[in-house]
């Protein structure tokens, strides 16, 4: 029913509306000041990586004969190859940035630098494909002080009305109250707007998805209109209008149209050497560098995902007018398959051949045992919201006891990534120890620096954001902690009682389980309630209460290392209480570590008068949850191991009522609701390797 004769012209224009919508939605989400900001070795790729290939496929171009000076059977003009070696040769950001996002791999190191080689490559795509065609157009028609006449005045019509779209959208934001939403009103006005754009473009001779796509690099990104904008019209552009892009893309490959397959054969392959020159483009470098080839490799590879811009451009080749086609329809069929065979291929082997959390690369253990008593405590804290901010200072501040327990904090602020391609991973301090990019600082790192300021010798603190989807944020944790080699990383869990933003909480809680999995050391899960958080820091007369929870095991040793940290601090208070199930249990070699390390903590702090311990015995289940519970509430930190020694009869008896099996039974169980009314927090530690 689509394509019959008489409906054939109003799915066109569904379509083409669809694709106005989706360009310019691609414009909001990009910024283009990544373009300038992307560094000498990004620049170098980007523009190499779309200049090296279009040269080279150029002559090949030559090979491609037939009876006619201006045809080839079965592909179209010869003109079409200069087309062809552009487009295989450039590398859109928004179809990268998509296929990243799908691969889960936007928010990675390598993924970054694709996005940005793409941003050069991008603009170099342009000067090709939208500036030399309409230089092209004017000359053949007005000669040389024609050609620069039309230009001019093409240009100050573009500019003028781009300046205008500029200055509205700034008055949409401005008009917009902080924190409220865009009107329904500015959004349709946008929508007619990006129609009228299209329009434009196609008159002054681009192609009609260019000028939406202009307009949406004027838009603010972000919230309040980006972000909007991106909520409000994706579902419209993605899931409504773009199918019919979609179909028609389809209806229009039309396999029957191959009468010469041979010339078909030679074009795929003529593409496929422009994909294996990219891939070399981006390996060169690593090779002059000596750096990972495997990496540089895995870049080209991304450089070469193909998607709906290729498309776009090879629709219009084949229906340049009604009577004049650059690309004949058995041609476009062999471009079609190439965009799928390309991108297929190199998104198999990207996702095979590139781990960015490979620990094969480590040396060492990653874990608080192996630290020595007095080397500096170096961390990872990632921070969703300001909910666990004044827990985690008063973790910096017990971690630290003296000049020779120095800490090292890098503090990590998750941002969601909307409204926006591409993710971002920004450093607030360089290594010249001078703090940069201060407009993107809030008070969350303020509120580190300000510790840091207070304790200066003794505390250390490295400010970052990252700006990302929430289901790839525990890469950015995992790369960081990778990268600085830390033993610890603290992610906070809140209570789900703690009556914060529900859906900034669940974010936080649903990052948990990849971080624990994934993570290159030992992991600190900080259960903590908004409410009860809020007590001010007093660092002149601070006071600390910690109870430690100790069965045994990899993961209660973990937390008996820690606290050992702790016990140092002149005003930090500990008890540390060990369950002794009273059944028979083996003797083997986990048993012997657990009584090594507790009579070794035991020792330590034989003089400390903070530091109590005391061993319990327990016969059942009932009598270690009584224990659990006789917690004082004026405790204010908990610590417990994730897993307790194999064959605790508390697995056995809890492991079916656990609701959030990441933080174990132990802290399931503190951050139940049974605990509601308490204000401590809870440290849930699993150690790397464990």
């Amino acid at each position: 029913m689509l394509f019959r004769q008489d409906a054939l012209s109003l799915t066109r224009t569904m379509a083409a509306y669809g694709v106005m919508l989706k360009f310019f939605l691609i414009g909001v989400k990009i910024d283009p000041r990544d373009a300038w900001r992307c560094g000498k070795k990004a620049f170098f790729i980007g523009f190499c990586s779309m200049m090296v290939p279009f040269v080279v496929l150029l002559p090949f171009g030559r090979l491609f004969k037939s009876r006619e000076y201006a045809l080839v059977d079965g592909i179209g003009q010869t003109s079409v190859f200069i087309d062809i070696a552009a487009t295989v040769s450039a590398s859109s950001p928004p179809v990268l940035a998509d296929i990243l996002t799908e691969l889960r791999l936007l928010n990675t190191e390598l993924g970054r630098l694709a996005m940005s080689a793409s941003m050069v490559n991008e603009l170099t795509r342009w000067t090709i494909f939208a500036v030399f065609p309409v230089v092209q157009l004017s000359w053949d028609k007005n000669g040389v002080i024609g050609a620069l006449l039309e230009l001019g005045t093409s240009l100050v019509i573009v500019i003028s009305v781009f300046v205008m779209v500029s200055l509205w959208m700034r008055w949409i934001v401005r008009r917009t109250p902080k924190g409220g939403r865009v009107g329904e009103v500015h959004i349709l006005m946008v929508m007619l707007a990006v129609l009228a754009m299209g329009v434009m473009s196609d008159a002054f001779g681009l192609g009609f998805m260019d000028a939406p796509l202009i307009m949406g690099l004027l838009v603010p990104d972000g919230p309040p209109l980006g972000m909007a904008l991106v909520e409000r019209l994706e579902l419209i552009s993605t899931e409504v209008l773009l199918p019919v892009f979609f179909l028609g893309i389809g209806w229009a490959t039309n396999f029957a149209s191959i009468h010469h397959p041979v010339p078909l054969l030679w074009l795929l392959l003529f593409m496929l050497a422009g994909h294996v020159v990219k891939v070399l483009v981006a390996v060169a470098p690593a090779v002059y560098s000596k750096s990972s080839i495997r990496n540089a490799a895995v870049l080209g590879l991304m450089l070469n995902f193909k998607g709906l811009v290729e498309l776009m451009v090879y629709l219009n080749l084949k229906n340049v007018t009604v009577f004049l086609q650059v690309l004949d329809p058995a041609g476009y069929v062999a471009v079609v398959v190439g965009i799928v065979i390309a991108t297929a291929i190199s998104s198999l082997l990207v996702s095979i051949l590139y781990d960015p959390l490979s620990s094969s690369g480590m040396v060492g253990y990653r874990t608080l045992q192996h630290l020595k008593p007095h080397e500096q405590f170096c961390f990872v804290a990632s921070i969703l919201n300001e909910g666990p901010v004044p827990i985690l200072l008063n973790l910096v501040e017990v971690s630290c006891a003296d000049e020779q327990s120095s800490v090292c904090a890098y503090v990590l602020h998750l941002v969601e990534l909307g409204g926006r391609a591409s993710s971002s991973l920004i450093a607030h301090r360089n290594p010249k120890d001078v703090f940069v990019n201060l407009g993107q600082m809030d008070r969350v790192h303020n509120a580190f620096i300000n510790v840091e300021k207070k304790k200066e010798g003794v505390v250390v603190v490295h400010p970052f954001t990252a700006i990302s989807p929430y289901a790839t944020m525990h890469q950015d944790i995992c790369s960081l902690a990778m990268e600085k080699k830390v033993p610890f990383i603290i992610v906070p869990f809140p209570r789900k009682d703690s009556g914060g933003s529900s859906e900034v909480d669940q974010a936080a809680r649903s990052i948990i389980p990849q971080v624990l999995s994934q993570a290159p050391c030992s992991v600190g899960v900080l259960i903590h309630q908004t409410l009860a958080s809020s007590r001010p820091l007093a660092l002149e007369r601070f006071n600390y209460c910690v109870r430690v929870l100790f069965w045994g095991g990899n993961d209660d040793r973990e937390a008996l290392a820690y606290t050992s940290r702790l016990a140092r601090h002149a005003g930090v208070r500990i008890f540390v209480s060990r369950f002794m199930p009273q059944v028979h249990r083996k003797e083997d070699k986990e048993m012997t570590w657990d009584d090594m390390i507790f009579k070794e903590f035991t020792r330590a702090n034989a003089d400390n008068e903070r530091v109590e311990v005391e061993e319990i015995a327990v016969s059942d289940v009932n009598q270690m949850i009584s224990a659990i519970r006789s917690i004082e509430m004026e405790c204010d930190l908990v610590i417990v191991g994730r897993r307790q020694c194999t064959g605790l009869s508390l697995d056995e008896a809890l492991s079916e009522w656990t609701e959030s099996p990441e933080l174990g039974v132990v802290g399931d169980m503190l951050a139940s609701s049974d605990f509601a009314n308490y204000a401590f927090s809870v440290l849930v530690i699993q150690q790397h390797g464990s």
